[in-house]
């Protein structure tokens, strides 16, 4: 039976997390088998040689006794035809795994293709490694606590820039797509932390949409007491320049502004 494998290999960072991928062709066109895979850390070339490992292992199964292995990887490909030595020694078992592999098929030949001349296997190398992206989390919400609704309705209001959505018998004050959850007056949550949430004991940083000199004007015009700043401070971002200060509570505040 002849077929044609198409393998592709790659690492986003060299060496860096990696995928394999083959397709393997009967000689009308059919595709018997696809398939793109992560395979860890590693380098560009060993990951080009996990992808013809894979697809010769591929032809085996489905009884190919000739066949055509297409990559975009010359050295790969000169390698294998014996044009070039294998001097890395991670390489060279790889390549003795997969010469002997070639052997127990039949007949193998190797050909070096442009990329776009492999875009199946280049496309399963890419799919492979998008769906092995880490899931990165963001925060939702925090919880606060407050002694007096109204006094903190308005701080968090006027001075931060909250929507102040009801929430039953309590309130959240709502940035954006991001909220802080606040316990008061009234409100009985059903579960808290080991060490509850107290009126006064928390420390919150928001970012300001401008500088840190404007965030410490626009909390003197509201007459808001400025405790510390504005000072270097590291943030998610890098370093910024906060401004410190307190809800009537007392829990600490800070705008921090990366101008």
């Amino acid at each position: 039976m002849r077929a044609k494998l198409s393998t592709d290999g790659g690492a986003r960072g060299n060496p860096g997390p990696a995928a394999a991928a083959y397709v393997l062709e009967a000689e009308d066109g059919t595709v018997l088998e696809a398939r793109g895979e992560t395979i860890g850390v590693a380098t560009n070339n060993v990951a080009e040689y996990r992808a013809l490992l894979a697809g010769l292992e591929a032809a085996q199964r489905h009884g190919v006794t000739e066949l055509e292995v297409v990559s975009d990887s010359e050295l790969l490909v000169k390698q294998m035809r014996g044009e070039y030595k294998v001097k890395n020694e991670a390489l060279r078992k790889l390549s003795l795994d997969a010469t002997r592999l070639a052997r127990a098929l039949g007949t193998v030949t190797y050909t070096a293709v442009r990329r776009e001349h492999n875009e199946l296997a280049d496309r399963l190398v890419n799919e492979a490694l998008d769906a092995k992206k880490p899931r990165v989390l963001r925060l939702d919400h925090v919880v606060i606590a407050v002694s007096e609704w109204e006094r903190s309705n308005a701080f968090y209001r006027d001075i931060l820039g909250a929507e102040v959505v009801e929430r039953g018998s309590g309130y959240a004050y709502r940035f954006g797509d991001q909220q802080l959850n606040v316990h008061g007056p009234g409100v009985e949550p059903s579960i808290v932390a080991r060490d509850p949430v107290r009126p006064g004991n928390s420390d919150l940083c928001f970012v300001w949409p401008g500088s840190a000199e404007e965030a410490v004007e626009h909390l003197r015009d509201h007459g808001v007491e400025v405790e510390l700043g504005p000072e270097d401070r590291p943030g998610a971002r890098g370093t910024g320049r906060s401004v410190y200060f307190r809800d009537p509570d007392g829990t600490l505040l800070e705008l921090l502004s990366y101008e």
